[in-house]
């Protein structure tokens, strides 16, 4: 096979493998993993069977690249915030950028932020029997260094009071993502632009943060 023929046949089959696990997303994110049916994806995807179970053997394991493939869009870049700090204006930005960016996720009405949000939903309502690898894998990761960013506004090390502030700061993000109808719009103003109303819930969040927490120190 000449060079150019096999690039095409490499690219024809990057391009139906994230034609598959675009479907994937979508479908999980609408239905769970448990209601999802590879029958359903492949019917979004428009391909067979045959050529989910080809590229990734098993519902289970087309569930994990779709995990995989939103951490690389929403977890990473949260997790990176901890090495920007090393003052109290850095500390300040990179807390209310975690903030902000997770109600902006957890709030999404689009895709690919949209689909993160329901499936983080779903998993936090009724877990699926993959949420133990997945908390394992993904969550953890994020929770620790949101636990790393709040342990430097602590002079010593405080398990408790950190995963006190953790929890609290998680929830009132995460309760956006619960519901498919839109938690924000319940208690969003007539008239007030979305991005607005979340700006200003990221503000409240921040401010009871910043009233009580300061940058102390570095920590690994």
């Amino acid at each position: 096979m000449r060079a150019r023929d096999t690039r095409k046949a490499q690219g024809d089959a990057k391009s139906t493998q994230d034609r598959i696990l675009a479907a994937a997303t979508k479908v999980f994110a609408e239905h769970g993993y448990r209601d999802a049916t590879t029958r359903m994806i492949c019917a979004e995807a428009g391909v067979n069977v045959a050529l989910v179970n080809y590229y990734f053997r098993s519902k289970a394991e087309l569930y994990k690249a779709v995990t995989a493939a939103l951490f690389e869009g929403t977890g990473k870049p949260l997790m990176a915030l901890t090495e920007t700090v090393h003052d109290q204006a850095s500390w300040e930005k990179a807390m209310r950028t975690w903030i902000r960016r997770s109600l902006e996720i957890c709030g999404a009405k689009k895709p690919p932020e949209l689909w993160t949000a329901r499936l983080l939903g779903m998993e936090e309502c009724s877990p699926s029997e993959l949420s133990h690898d997945i908390e394992q894998e993904y969550v953890r990761p994020v929770r620790r260094c949101f636990a790393r960013l709040l342990r430097m506004a602590m002079a010593e090390d405080d398990p408790v009071e950190v995963s006190v502030w953790a929890s609290t700061v998680d929830a009132q993000c995460v309760i956006f993502a619960l519901t498919k109808q839109g938690w924000a719009e319940r208690f969003c103003p007539p008239g007030v632009d979305a991005k607005a109303w979340m700006d200003r819930v990221a503000d409240h969040i921040c401010a009871n943060v910043f009233a009580r927490l300061s940058f102390k120190r570095k920590v690994d």
